[in-house]
């Protein structure tokens, strides 16, 4: 009888409760273990690159990630349904971190380097961010908004790292130029269908409710441009590495050539 009544406190508190329980707590015991298992598993396949460079082994540790991207995706969407919460101001698969991790999947079973161009960006700039600070929409651990929240987000980063090791994939300047490109035409079409829905999709007419770096800026409108320069600076400097890298490949090349 106890055992019952726990799984089905355990289920309300998982699946049934749509109740948002309160702001998130920043680097709580459940917060760092989750951070902890992100880092953890990008460590196992850095350890493990030589393995992963084998074509069979990268194939089947890709697709193994691709459908864990997509089985959370798809219960994402079915317990808006389920849980009747589902509104076009917020359940809208159009999220910069929400579109990326659909993006990440095609990545990875088409094994294409021109989704990881622009996945490099946004899923190294958005989804670090968002695992720092967090927004889970006032759901806490252990439910499944909460949980899924983290295995989007860290299944983004785990899917640029995957990329990075197994493929050797790395972005170039044309890549950032076609971040870039793509970023204004994400921006302004979320801009509109804000508009249009009253939502708030990449906290373009609000700022989050949990502590953000946003807190630091002005009010809306006036955050808007320094929010989009920000992200913008952040695509520049996540590039510099591999500008770095690249001249250093160029003045080897150079010196061999002599």
């Amino acid at each position: 009888m106890i055992n019952l009544i726990d799984m089905n406190l355990f289920w309300k508190l998982f699946w049934t409760s749509t109740d948002r329980q309160g702001s998130f707590s920043l680097y709580s015991m459940e917060h760092v273990l989750a951070l902890s298992i992100i880092l953890g598993i990008i460590i196992f396949l850095f350890i493990h690159r030589e393995k992963l460079k084998e074509n069979h082994t990268r194939i089947k540790v890709g697709r193994i990630i691709a459908s864990i991207l997509f089985v959370q995706t798809f219960f994402l969407h079915f317990w808006f349904f389920q849980s009747g919460t589902f509104t076009l101001q917020e359940s809208l698969p159009l999220y910069l971190c929400r579109i990326t991790t659909i993006l990440c999947i095609f990545m990875i079973l088409k094994e294409d380097f021109s989704f990881f161009e622009i996945v490099y960006f946004w899923g190294l700039g958005g989804a670090s961010q968002a695992l720092l600070t967090p927004d889970t929409g006032g759901f806490l651990f252990p439910h499944w908004i909460y949980i899924q929240f983290f295995i989007s987000h860290g299944g983004i980063l785990i899917s640029i790292f995957f990329m990075m090791i197994a493929y050797e994939y790395k972005p170039n300047f044309k890549s950032l130029k076609k971040t870039f490109k793509w970023s204004f035409i994400y921006l302004f079409i979320v801009w509109n269908i804000n508009y249009f829905v009253n939502g708030n999709y990449s906290y373009l007419r609000n700022k989050p409710l949990t502590p953000t770096i946003l807190d630091y800026l002005p009010a809306f409108p006036y955050y808007i441009p320094f929010m989009v320069m920000g992200m913008f600076f952040v695509f520049f400097i996540l590039y510099i590495p591999f500008f770095v890298l690249g001249m250093k490949e160029k003045n080897l090349q150079k010196s061999i050539n002599i």
